[in-house]
């Protein structure tokens, strides 16, 4: 009676542990139907994380990265003010912000190249990670605005299935300058 109480017992627990296991392992909250690409549809777009880290602190975004970090997503948005540079992260499911690191601004950047960066008449970010998303069939790891020879330009680091590629983009027209995969 005692061994069957036992068994009974140690069955018991062991479905109920991994019920318990199941239950946490379900990160996304899709349960097991859950896939990598509803997970990454479930992100916030880069526009808002942008929009994020400027309530957070002024300035110019002078990159944008995905990162991960201990199985969590974050976007990794460096901002210039002139004065200060703020490294803010900000988790890509629920925007909410994880850090500011603030650090005094030493660089010896032109203003005149700072007001070519700002000009308003530039593709938004997320338009141009679509650009090169579907030029190279892959997702976004950085994006940069840049200004080289006079042309302002998006730089964006893609993880694709060849592994990594680089775009540049022009960011007034939204043509393709250059893609390039590393090797």
């Amino acid at each position: 009676m005692n061994k069957k109480f036992a068994v009974i017992s140690l069955t018991g627990a062991l479905l109920l542990g991994g019920a318990v296991a199941a239950g946490a392992a379900d990160t996304n909250g899709k349960g097991s139907t859950g896939s990598k690409k509803e997970a990454a549809q479930d992100m916030i777009t880069v526009e808002e994380a942008k929009k994020i880290a400027l309530s957070e602190a002024e300035g110019r975004v002078e990159s944008i990265e995905l990162e991960r970090a201990n199985g969590k997503q974050y976007y990794e948005i460096d901002i210039e003010n002139g004065k200060e540079d703020y490294d803010i992260k900000v988790h890509a499911l629920d925007g909410e912000v994880i850090s500011i690191n603030k650090e005094r601004n030493d660089d010896d950047d032109d203003d005149q190249s700072e007001k070519e960066v700002n000009r308003e008449n530039v593709i938004s970010e997320q338009k141009a990670i679509e650009i090169a998303e579907k030029e190279v069939n892959g997702t976004m790891k950085e994006i940069e605005i840049d200004e080289d020879d006079g042309q302002i330009l998006y730089e964006v680091e893609l993880q694709t299935n060849k592994g990594e590629a680089d775009v540049d983009i022009d960011a007034e027209t939204g043509k393709v300058l250059k893609a390039e995969f590393d090797e």
